[in-house]
């Protein structure tokens, strides 16, 4: 019984220390997010003030007020809700076909183009900024829609992840499915999505997120102020307000709204899918 109440107490001071742990990385990794809000509240000479102070000592919203009337926030919103929306929905399709194909169909040379793509994980993007640019101008995609999407609309990563989970589920099912004559195209729309809805919503979540922080390659291909994205908007308009942080914090706080907005949306469904991520084989 001593024995029995030693290990119970080592049991709860264990689960205490881990939620301890947990807690304070937690703050410790929202904390310059919480610092960059209430800043964007601050003039800019308490900002870059020497005293350290999270809470302002003068509340104003004349950053946002800034902000919102030398910014064309409307048109760099819009921009970037069509570029991320398309450049999801795009490699949701194709790594979710790709990786239905490399988990489930057999064919010649299918690991070494599976080999490929894994390796194209390991190009920095930086790399390929010249080939694809000299492919944007071949096809007169410069300073457009077309050329700001169809660059990115397939992912290694995607397609690696789409892969795994597809690989996790049985062979009698698409067998099955076979046999009573169902298409490869049937197969994957009747029986693979529903059954790969939570890894849609992690690759969806990532890929939203990456297109939507993504300046170099708005900077190479936009030309035109009404094609400009919300991070290429922000990066002329932080570089020409240096000196003054105020409105810099107010504008970058406007624009990592639609990021909270998406991950609070759809979390239950990105903690399930990661969850299962470690047990598809």
């Amino acid at each position: 019984m001593k024995n029995l109440t030693l290990y119970k107490v080592s049991r709860v001071i264990s689960r205490i220390s881990l939620h301890t742990f947990l807690l304070i990385g937690g703050l410790l990794m929202i904390f310059p997010f919480i610092w960059m809000i209430l800043s964007s509240f601050k003039p800019s000479l308490d900002v870059v003030n020497v005293g350290f102070n999270i809470i302002p000592t003068t509340w104003t919203l004349s950053n946002y007020e800034k902000v919102l009337t030398e910014l064309p926030l409307i048109r760099g919103y819009i921009n970037s809700i069509i570029v991320s929306t398309a450049i999801t929905l795009l490699v949701l399709f194709t790594a979710s076909t790709a990786g239905y194909l490399f988990a489930k169909l057999r064919f010649r040379g299918r690991n070494i183009l599976f080999m490929f793509v894994i390796s194209s994980m390991m190009i920095p993007p930086q790399i390929a900024i010249i080939p694809l640019f000299y492919m944007v101008v071949e096809f007169k995609m410069i300073n457009s829609y077309l050329g700001l999407i169809f660059p990115f609309a397939m992912s290694g990563f995607g397609i690696f992840l789409m892969k795994q989970f597809v690989g996790g589920i049985p062979d009698s099912l698409i067998d099955a499915a076979r046999i009573d004559g169902s298409s490869d195209f049937q197969i994957y729309f009747r029986i693979i999505i529903p059954l790969i809805k939570s890894s849609f919503f992690v690759l969806g979540i990532l890929t939203f997120i990456w297109s939507w922080d993504y300046f170099l390659w708005p900077l190479v291909v936009v030309m035109d102020n009404d094609m400009k994205t919300l991070p290429l908007i922000l990066g002329h308009f932080t570089q020409a307000e240096g000196l003054y942080p105020g409105p810099s914090m107010a504008a970058v706080s406007i624009v990592t709204i639609p990021i909270l907005i998406v991950y609070l949306f759809f979390q239950r469904f990105f903690v399930k899918g990661m969850s299962m991520t470690g047990l598809k084989g």
